[in-house]
């Protein structure tokens, strides 16, 4: 800061409301001058409520431009105090439309980085508070949401730092991220493990090793590529055979072609954009539609299977990058402990799925239990004239 001194007669006033002209002239009793000589005269009172630090450099101003009081002497012209303010005139007067009742003007993200800055300098709350708005403006997250991230993590915004850093997902990697105002280096690691487990997680809603992945319902088996096909799927197309608990069996033999398409699906997760739409990727569905197309029987329907799947298929990679959970260091909002949400939501099944799923659920359950231990169930050979033994019920 540079000392504090009086006004001068021939110094720049700045624009209305700020130039104490008008019935302002009165209520303006302190002078804030930016570092280009313009002057900025305000009202006191409304300076200390809405920044203490900026009160406090007042308070030191008007002590040292207060003349010594003589009794019996008429008091002289009034003095306003003046603050030196190391801030071109545009960017105080930008400042101060935030802590006056004046209408706001249209910001652009370098003007909300140097507000914030201002914010965090003058402890001026108001200010940053009134930023969110201009933070989550969907112009600004869309076109450069990395840089939103930042901001809103420097603000404290925990909730609009968790959008900005999904929509980094959908873009490519910065190629200077210390280019990025405002973004701390716990920030930037914050933001990199938050990416790679997205990238991780639902990379492994397409992994296809050796078992079916396991969100894929069993009514699914709807779908010729899930079904024991009985045409000539076996014959003209190369199939393997996976783990599947959910059937009675533990196994499906399921044709390559669609295990190929989930993997092409998995490598553009993991190597591209993270972006669920992948699952429908022409590239991806067209050879899987051509090599189905050689079964007779499955011929009719491929193309209306696999569309419908890479559908589902979507939803899943949506969900499971949405379970990803972005932590910060704030105790009251966070434990810390877990970057994943526990609870599956289930989003990408279909209305008919929901209906039956809990059944087909608890007739799987109910017949492994029975082959695997079958000494644990007791018959009963009941007809309609006969009672079930003492003691026991048939609905147990």
């Amino acid at each position: 800061m540079a000392p504090f001194g009086r006004g001068s007669s021939s110094t720049t006033r700045a624009a209305t409301p700020f130039d104490g002209k008008g019935k302002r002239r009165k209520s303006a009793n302190v002078i804030l001058r930016a570092s280009d000589g313009i002057e900025f005269r305000v009202q006191k009172h409304q300076i200390a409520f809405a920044s203490p630090v900026l009160d406090e450099l007042i308070r030191q101003a008007s002590s040292s431009t207060s003349p010594p009081s003589s009794p019996g002497l008429r008091s002289g012209p009034r003095i306003r105090a003046v603050v030196d303010l190391p801030h071109p005139s545009d960017v105080l007067d930008l400042f101060l439309r935030f802590i006056f009742p004046v209408s706001e003007p249209t910001l652009t993200l370098d003007d909300v980085t140097v507000l914030l800055e201002l914010a965090h300098k003058y402890d001026a709350e108001s200010v940053r508070s009134r930023m969110r708005t201009h933070l989550s403006l969907p112009a600004h997250m869309e076109h450069d949401p990395t840089r939103i991230y930042a901001l809103a993590t420097y603000a404290g915004f925990n909730d609009i730092a968790r959008v900005a850093a999904r929509h980094t997902l959908f873009r490519a990697p910065e190629q200077d991220m210390a280019a990025v105002p405002l973004l701390s280096g716990a920030a930037f690691l914050r933001l990199t493990a938050y990416q790679r487990s997205c990238v991780r997680d639902a990379a492994e809603v397409a992994r296809v090793v050796d078992a079916v992945p396991w969100w894929v319902q069993l009514q699914w088996r709807r779908f010729c590529f899930l079904s024991e096909c009985g045409g000539e799927c076996a014959s003209v197309l190369p199939r393997r055979r996976l783990t599947w608990h959910k059937t009675l069996y533990g196994v499906v033999d399921v044709p390559q072609y669609w295990i190929d398409y989930m993997k092409g699906v998995r490598e553009a997760l993991m190597r591209k954009r993270l972006d669920p739409g992948a699952a429908r990727d022409p590239a991806l569905l067209r050879p899987a539609v051509e090599a189905g197309a050689k079964c007779s029987r499955c011929a009719s329907k491929v193309y209306w299977d696999m569309d419908e799947f890479s559908k589902l298929l979507e939803e899943a990679i949506e969900e499971a990058i949405s379970m990803v959970r972005l932590t910060f260091d704030d105790p009251d909002e966070d434990d810390g402990r877990s970057t994943r949400s526990s609870t599956t939501k289930c989003a990408y099944l279909l209305p008919r799925d929901h209906l039956v799923w809990p059944l087909y659920e608890y007739f799987n359950t109910y017949h492994r239990k029975l082959i695997q231990n079958p000494d644990d169930y007791v018959h009963f050979n009941v007809d309609e004239d006969s009672e079930p033994p003492d003691g026991s019920s048939m609905w147990q």
